[in-house]
């Protein structure tokens, strides 16, 4: 939890459903949408498209998860069982340690992005890329 905690202090970089952070006063309907794609049938498009970003990292980083205790290079069917059950239960987190870069993926069910801690140059164009690929956006993370 150290090594977690650590990361959770480094810069962060957010794929998003939205391309950019949105204000809880802008006058949208920010909160109704949300509470839309999680809380109904449309929570199962997102699964997929997180599950996806995260099977897509997997093909090119050594990864642990913390689920139940570390896990060290999870199987694909235990990433979507997790993230599955995390929005199926509406709550729970799912931290991704990308081990060799000292980098941190956070997967939070009340969200409608990942956050990444730490990413080098290099493995944030490749995760820009596949958040393109899944469409969503890549974007520094508000400070």
């Amino acid at each position: 939890m150290e090594r977690i905690n650590a990361l959770l202090e480094k810069p962060c970089f957010i794929m998003d459903y939205l391309p950019e952070q949105v204000e809880p006063d802008n006058g949208g309907q920010f909160f109704d949408v949300e509470y839309y794609l999680l809380n109904s049938d449309k929570h199962t498009g997102l699964k997929d498209r997180f599950v996806a970003i995260i099977l897509k990292l997997m093909c090119y980083y050594h990864v642990s998860i913390l689920w139940n205790g570390w896990v060290d290079r999870p199987s694909p069917k235990m990433i979507e069982e997790a993230v599955c059950e995390i929005m199926g239960n509406h709550s729970g987190t799912l931290n991704v340690l990308f081990v060799e870069e000292d980098a941190l993926l956070v997967f939070d069910w009340d969200c409608l992005n990942l956050s990444v801690y730490n990413p080098s140059e290099i493995a944030q164009s490749i995760m820009e890329k596949i958040a393109f690929s899944e469409g969503l956006f890549w974007r520094k993370a508000a400070d």
